[in-house]
């Protein structure tokens, strides 16, 4: 059985890369399309969550920037111009929308976990992208500087907490 996430032959790897600490790396013939493939995902989900969320708080965003460690959204001219009230439901849109997909993947895969009618792979697809979608949506509301959930987290504070 393949391990998840990969479609090719473990079991005959193509090039010997090196040995470190006692452990060999190996590459397999498509390994190159591994950067890739993590582009193409990174950018569908930095096109879905937020572009979504901007739109429907009456603030889209100008551009999204690829870097090398996570998406950057971009909003043009003067920020104090914008409602906070519109930041806080954009910077919640993304969080939000993945935390509500990773609900629906675990649900779906817990109502598909009977292995005899579906197979096994499936429910583990669903259950790895369920997963993950809920650790995005925990990660971006954390109170870090420039990520969502600082200017969530500013705003309840600034407000004297969510009982106020």
């Amino acid at each position: 059985m393949k391990p998840l996430l990969v479609f090719e032959d473990t079991t005959r790897p193509r090039w010997r890369l090196w040995t470190a600490l006692g452990v060999e790396w190996w590459a397999t013939r498509w390994v190159w399309l591994s950067p890739l493939f993590w582009m193409a995902l990174g950018c569908a989900v930095a096109w879905s969550d937020p572009a979504a969320a901007g739109s429907l708080a009456g603030s889209r965003m100008d551009a999204v920037v690829l870097t090398s460690t996570r998406d950057v959204n971009v909003y043009r001219g003067p920020k104090r111009k914008v409602a906070e009230r519109i930041r806080v439901v954009r910077s919640l849109g993304g969080p939000l929308a993945n935390a509500a997909l990773g609900a629906v993947c675990l649900g779906a895969a817990f109502g598909l976990a009977d292995p005899s009618v579906t197979g096994p792979a499936p429910v583990g697809w669903l259950r790895m992208f369920g997963v993950f979608n809920v650790c995005i949506a925990i990660w971006t509301l954390a109170p870090v500087p420039t990520m969502d959930g600082w200017i969530v987290w500013r705003w309840i504070f600034r407000r004297g907490g969510p009982h106020a």
